[in-house]
């Protein structure tokens, strides 16, 4: 299984792109603005999406995604998230208002955009793989996603606090190599992170030191402005076994 990193921002500027990974040309791992690098053939391969949660950042890429299908020809998309996320796209994306609703069929044919709500601990069969939601903690409905490839599996915490669940299940994956978690504040402000469903560098620390060794941590969904002193402070408590990256777009992991 191949995952490739579209985008890893928590916004714009400086050529970057929001959160979007492309997981062996088929599915999408989030929405997020990564998606426009994709050209029509590359987005009309892309038939399943696994979405963390609403919030634009991770999903604006969807109408144009589906735009594409229904203008080539294209056999639509299946997306799975939670039936809360599923609700939110219904009311303030896909509402025949903000952009037509493709969730809804013409007679005689199917949804170009297929919404399947997952629970935590669901499972999703991929050509090569396997994807099961995660828990996660976020100021809206959230879940983070485990891929398991024929050799290694990666876990990915979506927008997510302190998450103990998430955290002890990943642990217990025998083939565990590489987390991508999100970093969104500095020490210093830390309580805003909690409340906000985000993570500092203090609040992160001691979910690492859950991991097995040598595993592969990826920082993702940081400020480029405040990036370097966000590692800085990582690194300062980071548990020695563990191997510290920054997910900058273009980066693939083999899994």
């Amino acid at each position: 299984m191949h995952v490739k990193v579209l985008g890893s921002s928590s916004g714009h500027g400086q050529a970057t792109r929001t959160t979007c990974f492309v997981v062996d040309d088929n599915c999408l791992l989030d929405c997020g603005s990564g998606i426009v690098d994709l050209d029509a053939q590359a987005l009309l391969q892309i038939d399943t999406v696994l979405l963390t949660h609403s919030h634009l950042d991770h999903c604006s890429g969807l109408p144009l995604l589906a735009d594409t299908h229904i203008s080539h020809g294209g056999r639509g998309v299946d997306v799975y998230t939670q039936q809360e996320t599923i609700d939110a796209l219904k009311q303030q994306m896909f509402n025949s208002q903000q952009w037509p609703d493709y969730t809804k069929a013409a007679a005689g044919n199917v949804p170009w955009l297929r919404l399947h709500a997952v629970e935590v601990g669901d499972a999703v069969s991929l050509p090569d793989g396997i994807a099961t939601a995660l828990p996660a903690e976020h100021k809206v409905p959230t879940v983070g996603w485990l891929l398991e490839g024929p050799w290694r599996a990666l876990a990915f915490t979506g927008d997510s606090g302190p998450c103990l669940p998430f955290w002890h299940w990943i642990s217990h994956v025998p083939s565990l190599t590489d987390v991508i978690c999100e970093l969104s504040y500095l020490n210093e402000n830390s309580s805003k992170a909690m409340v906000d469903g985000h993570m500092s560098p203090a609040l992160l620390i001691p979910m690492l030191e859950i991991l097995p060794p040598n595993v592969h941590v990826w920082i993702t969904h940081t400020d480029n402005r405040q990036r370097t002193q966000l590692l800085e402070q990582v690194r300062k408590e980071l548990p020695s076994l563990l191997h510290l990256h920054p997910l900058e777009q273009g980066i693939s992991i083999e899994l």
